[in-house]
């Protein structure tokens, strides 16, 4: 029950998500609604990429060089270690990215079973 409490959000995302394809049944054919459906889940999985990307510091230890006659820039020394810490850190799935993928596999799922 607590699970389902913590995912509300992008339960009732889904259901209101699949209720608007369901109102729009009369005036389409079910297989344009289910490649809609499709094509949704399949941007709700490129924002849960994305916001599973944002948290993998993927540009820890990126020095940039200071040009001729500069002063030495505070951040031109990254010690290796704390890149090492940064980069072999566990991969993070924040709430947002739960509730991407939450929708994602629901409207892909549903794309799937209702073309097929």
């Amino acid at each position: 029950m607590k699970r389902i409490k913590r995912y509300r959000w992008a339960l009732l995302t889904l259901a209101v998500i699949i209720i608007a394809g369901l109102l729009t049944l009369p005036w389409q054919s079910i297989i344009v609604v289910a490649n809609f459906w499709f094509m949704l889940g399949l941007v709700f999985l490129m924002g849960a990429a994305f916001f599973v990307l944002e948290k993998g510091h993927l540009f820890a230890g990126w020095r940039r060089r200071r040009r001729k006659g500069e002063e030495p820039l505070p951040e031109e020394k990254v010690p290796v270690r704390e890149v090492g810490r940064l980069k072999n850190a566990p991969i993070v799935v924040n709430k947002y990215a739960w509730f991407c993928l939450i929708n994602a596999i629901g409207l892909i799922a549903l794309g799937i079973i209702l073309t097929v």
